[in-house]
Protein backbone atom coordinates (compact mmCIF):
# COMPACT_ATOMS: atom_id res chain seq x y z
CA UNK A 1 0.00 0.00 0.00
CA UNK A 2 2.56 2.51 0.71
CA UNK A 3 4.71 1.38 -2.38
CA UNK A 4 1.14 2.33 -4.33
CA UNK A 5 0.85 5.61 -2.55
CA UNK A 6 4.40 6.49 -3.26
CA UNK A 7 3.94 5.91 -6.56
CA UNK A 8 0.93 8.27 -7.34
CA UNK A 9 1.08 11.03 -4.55
CA UNK A 10 4.38 11.50 -4.30
CA UNK A 11 4.70 12.70 -8.21
CA UNK A 12 1.86 14.65 -7.14
CA UNK A 13 3.68 16.17 -3.94
CA UNK A 14 6.80 17.19 -6.26
CA UNK A 15 4.62 18.86 -9.25
CA UNK A 16 4.97 17.07 -12.13
CA UNK A 17 0.97 16.19 -12.82
CA UNK A 18 0.06 19.92 -11.99
CA UNK A 19 -0.17 20.56 -15.30
CA UNK A 20 -2.08 18.76 -18.19
CA UNK A 21 -0.69 21.34 -20.76
CA UNK A 22 2.84 20.48 -20.24
CA UNK A 23 2.45 16.78 -20.37
CA UNK A 24 2.80 15.05 -24.43
CA UNK A 25 -0.18 15.39 -26.49
CA UNK A 26 -0.17 11.21 -27.15
CA UNK A 27 -0.71 11.55 -30.69
CA UNK A 28 2.09 13.80 -31.97
CA UNK A 29 0.10 13.90 -35.64
CA UNK A 30 -2.59 15.10 -34.37
CA UNK A 31 -2.44 19.22 -33.63
CA UNK A 32 -2.56 20.51 -30.06
CA UNK A 33 -5.60 22.11 -29.74
CA UNK A 34 -3.80 25.15 -27.98
CA UNK A 35 -1.06 25.19 -31.02
CA UNK A 36 -4.17 24.83 -33.75
CA UNK A 37 -5.89 27.68 -32.23
CA UNK A 38 -2.41 29.95 -31.72
CA UNK A 39 -1.94 28.88 -35.67
CA UNK A 40 -5.33 30.67 -36.26
CA UNK A 41 -4.48 33.33 -35.17
CA UNK A 42 -0.62 34.18 -36.68
CA UNK A 43 -3.02 33.12 -40.44
CA UNK A 44 -4.68 36.45 -39.21
CA UNK A 45 -1.64 38.00 -38.43
CA UNK A 46 -0.12 37.22 -41.54
CA UNK A 47 -3.21 38.44 -43.29
CA UNK A 48 -3.22 41.48 -41.62
CA UNK A 49 0.11 42.19 -42.28
CA UNK A 50 -0.80 41.64 -46.31
CA UNK A 51 -3.32 44.15 -46.13
CA UNK A 52 -1.18 46.86 -44.87
CA UNK A 53 1.45 46.38 -47.46
CA UNK A 54 -1.45 46.37 -50.10
CA UNK A 55 -2.77 50.05 -49.11
CA UNK A 56 1.13 50.94 -48.80
CA UNK A 57 1.07 50.03 -52.22
CA UNK A 58 -1.87 51.58 -53.35
CA UNK A 59 -0.98 54.88 -51.67
CA UNK A 60 2.52 55.02 -53.49
CA UNK A 61 0.61 53.88 -56.76
CA UNK A 62 -1.52 56.73 -56.30
CA UNK A 63 -1.35 59.81 -59.71
CA UNK A 64 -0.79 62.20 -56.71
CA UNK A 65 2.07 60.32 -55.13
CA UNK A 66 3.45 58.29 -58.06
CA UNK A 67 6.19 56.10 -56.48
CA UNK A 68 5.50 53.30 -58.99
CA UNK A 69 9.07 51.66 -57.27
CA UNK A 70 7.62 51.43 -54.03
CA UNK A 71 4.34 50.48 -55.01
CA UNK A 72 5.75 47.71 -56.30
CA UNK A 73 7.99 46.80 -53.16
CA UNK A 74 4.74 46.91 -50.83
CA UNK A 75 2.45 44.94 -53.76
CA UNK A 76 4.89 42.04 -53.33
CA UNK A 77 5.22 42.39 -49.81
CA UNK A 78 1.57 42.14 -49.74
CA UNK A 79 1.87 39.26 -51.45
CA UNK A 80 4.53 37.23 -49.54
CA UNK A 81 2.62 37.68 -46.13
CA UNK A 82 -0.26 36.14 -48.22
CA UNK A 83 1.47 33.40 -49.20
CA UNK A 84 2.74 33.16 -45.30
CA UNK A 85 -0.70 32.55 -44.29
CA UNK A 86 -1.49 30.20 -47.43
CA UNK A 87 1.63 28.27 -45.76
CA UNK A 88 0.22 27.80 -41.93
CA UNK A 89 -2.95 26.48 -43.79
CA UNK A 90 -1.66 24.04 -45.68
CA UNK A 91 0.64 23.40 -42.54
CA UNK A 92 -3.27 22.55 -40.40
CA UNK A 93 -4.40 20.68 -43.47
CA UNK A 94 -1.31 18.13 -43.44
CA UNK A 95 -1.59 17.91 -39.68
CA UNK A 96 -5.29 17.13 -39.74
CA UNK A 97 -6.69 20.76 -38.89
CA UNK A 98 -9.32 22.73 -40.19
CA UNK A 99 -8.80 26.43 -40.85
CA UNK A 100 -11.98 28.19 -39.88
CA UNK A 101 -12.23 31.12 -41.80
CA UNK A 102 -10.02 34.95 -41.13
CA UNK A 103 -10.42 37.20 -38.20
CA UNK A 104 -8.41 39.73 -39.57
CA UNK A 105 -7.76 43.52 -38.43
CA UNK A 106 -7.96 46.04 -40.88
CA UNK A 107 -5.31 48.64 -41.81
CA UNK A 108 -5.57 51.39 -39.40
CA UNK A 109 -3.71 53.89 -41.33
CA UNK A 110 -4.00 54.79 -45.65
CA UNK A 111 -2.21 57.42 -46.27
CA UNK A 112 2.04 58.30 -45.79
CA UNK A 113 3.23 62.03 -45.97
CA UNK A 114 7.10 60.14 -46.53
CA UNK A 115 8.28 57.21 -47.69
CA UNK A 116 10.89 56.50 -45.24
CA UNK A 117 7.15 56.79 -43.00
CA UNK A 118 5.92 54.00 -44.56
CA UNK A 119 9.28 52.03 -44.16
CA UNK A 120 9.47 52.38 -40.46
CA UNK A 121 5.58 51.26 -40.28
CA UNK A 122 6.87 48.26 -42.63
CA UNK A 123 9.66 47.48 -40.08
CA UNK A 124 7.55 47.58 -36.95
CA UNK A 125 5.14 45.79 -38.68
CA UNK A 126 7.50 42.79 -39.22
CA UNK A 127 9.34 43.07 -35.97
CA UNK A 128 5.28 42.51 -34.89
CA UNK A 129 4.77 39.96 -37.01
CA UNK A 130 8.34 37.94 -35.41
CA UNK A 131 7.34 38.43 -32.23
CA UNK A 132 4.33 36.60 -32.75
CA UNK A 133 6.13 33.77 -34.95
CA UNK A 134 8.48 33.33 -32.00
CA UNK A 135 5.61 33.29 -29.45
CA UNK A 136 3.49 30.89 -31.75
CA UNK A 137 7.19 28.90 -31.42
CA UNK A 138 7.02 29.30 -27.42
CA UNK A 139 4.15 27.59 -27.10
CA UNK A 140 4.85 25.26 -29.60
CA UNK A 141 7.57 24.05 -27.04
CA UNK A 142 6.21 24.70 -23.73
CA UNK A 143 2.72 23.61 -24.17
CA UNK A 144 2.09 21.54 -27.21
CA UNK A 145 5.29 19.56 -27.28
CA UNK A 146 5.37 19.67 -30.72
CA UNK A 147 8.67 19.60 -32.68
CA UNK A 148 7.56 19.34 -35.75
CA UNK A 149 5.81 22.49 -35.47
CA UNK A 150 8.85 24.08 -34.01
CA UNK A 151 10.87 22.63 -37.18
CA UNK A 152 8.58 24.18 -39.59
CA UNK A 153 8.61 27.37 -37.71
CA UNK A 154 11.96 27.61 -37.99
CA UNK A 155 12.53 26.56 -41.57
CA UNK A 156 9.97 28.07 -43.02
CA UNK A 157 10.11 31.65 -41.14
CA UNK A 158 12.49 32.79 -39.14
CA UNK A 159 15.29 33.23 -41.44
CA UNK A 160 13.01 34.61 -43.66
CA UNK A 161 11.29 37.84 -41.09
CA UNK A 162 15.42 38.88 -40.47
CA UNK A 163 16.19 39.23 -43.71
CA UNK A 164 12.76 41.36 -44.61
CA UNK A 165 13.43 43.74 -41.81
CA UNK A 166 17.66 43.89 -42.53
CA UNK A 167 16.08 45.11 -46.33
CA UNK A 168 13.70 47.35 -44.73
CA UNK A 169 16.00 49.00 -42.60
CA UNK A 170 18.62 49.17 -45.50
CA UNK A 171 15.97 50.75 -48.26
CA UNK A 172 15.49 53.26 -44.96
CA UNK A 173 19.25 53.98 -44.81
CA UNK A 174 19.29 54.79 -48.16
CA UNK A 175 16.42 57.19 -48.01
CA UNK A 176 17.42 58.85 -45.20
CA UNK A 177 21.04 59.49 -46.30
CA UNK A 178 19.32 61.07 -49.57
CA UNK A 179 17.22 63.52 -47.72
CA UNK A 180 18.29 67.25 -46.61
Amino acid sequence: MKVLLLTFFLPLALGLYDNELNKPHKDKYVLHKTCEAAIHKQIDEEMHASLVYATMAAHFDHNTVARKGLAKFFAENSVEEREHAHKFIDYLNSRGARFSGFDVKMPSKSAWNKAVDALQDAINLEKHVNNKLYHLHDIAALQCVDQHLMDFLESEFFDEQVKSIDKLQRHISVLSSMEP
